[in-house]
């Protein structure tokens, strides 16, 4: 009787075809490395416009409280504890995002327990701890009755604006990549009032928001092409960046120059733990 034996099948791959599966691998993974990377950075753009949205609610019940005014361009006067007109944006409206925190009890901190003051797609390795920058730019009229900028505008009326859904206020802080800035603002004797005077956007002829200025404070390409911007009426929406550097949409259409209003009466003393 003749016996027949069943050949094995193969052990393994040949070399051939363990080269042509790695290849087929490394095109599949070249194809999903930039969908990984585009969703991380949709991701990181989301949380930004949260932040954003956040700060606005937040302008939006500062105004309620006081007087209709919202903050522009702080000042770095020594302050009084009542004296909250004149406030930098992030320390007036973060009681507002944060219920722990409050003007009196505000640890000094440098804001480094505020996150939503952070963008998570901006490289945080020059230190700073505010990742945003308010419209801090006053207006007037010229002889011929065109917009003309001026330095700063410290606070503004809420409804003294014509378009406020049309007007910037706050948006990305560029990188400080030499860490100039960082060692201004960010002494070993800073306080929140002198960290937060910093992050604003002002200057003669729009040199702050300007692509094309080397002292540009903003960052239209903070998002790729684009980048999210809060309004003077508080909601918030991506923006490209050449329209974000159009100067006339930082223009409020209000051109009476402001002071803050005088501060409510109360005993003048130093200010408040943390300012």
């Amino acid at each position: 009787m003749i016996v027949r034996t069943r050949t094995s099948g193969r052990a393994g791959f040949t070399l051939i075809e363990l080269l042509i599966v790695i290849a087929i691998i490394s095109v599949l993974i070249s194809f999903l490395l930039p969908a990984l990377r585009g969703g991380r950075e949709q991701a990181r753009a989301v949380q930004c416009l949260s932040n954003q949205r956040q700060i606005g609610m937040a302008q939006q019940f500062y105004a309620d409280e006081f007087d209709e005014y919202i903050i522009r361009e702080a000042g770095g006067q020594p302050c009084r504890r009542d004296d909250r007109y004149s406030m930098p944006w992030a320390l007036g409206y973060r009681p507002y995002i944060d219920p722990t925190k409050n003007w009196d009890v505000i640890p000094n901190d440098w804001y480094e327990d505020a996150p939503y003051f952070r963008d998570p797609a901006r490289p945080d390795r020059d230190g700073h701890q505010i990742h945003y920058v308010n419209n801090g730019m006053g207006f007037h009229k010229d002889s011929e009755g065109e917009p003309d900028w001026v330095s700063f505008k410290p606070v503004t009326k809420r409804f003294a604006m014509l378009f406020p859904s049309d007007v910037y206020y706050l948006t990305g802080y560029t990188e400080d990549t030499s860490g100039q800035y960082y060692r201004i603002v960010y002494p070993p004797n800073a306080t929140n009032w002198r960290v937060g005077v910093f992050y604003d956007a002002r200057a003669n002829n729009g040199a702050h928001v300007r692509l094309d200025s080397g002292n540009r404070r903003t960052e239209p390409y903070r998002h790729g092409k684009g980048a999210n911007i809060l309004y003077m009426d508080g909601h918030a929406s991506f923006v490209r960046a050449e329209n974000m550097s159009d100067e006339t949409q930082w223009i409020d259409q209000d051109f009476r120059y402001k002071l803050p209003p005088s501060s409510p009466a109360g005993d003048p003393r130093n200010c408040p733990p943390g300012s």
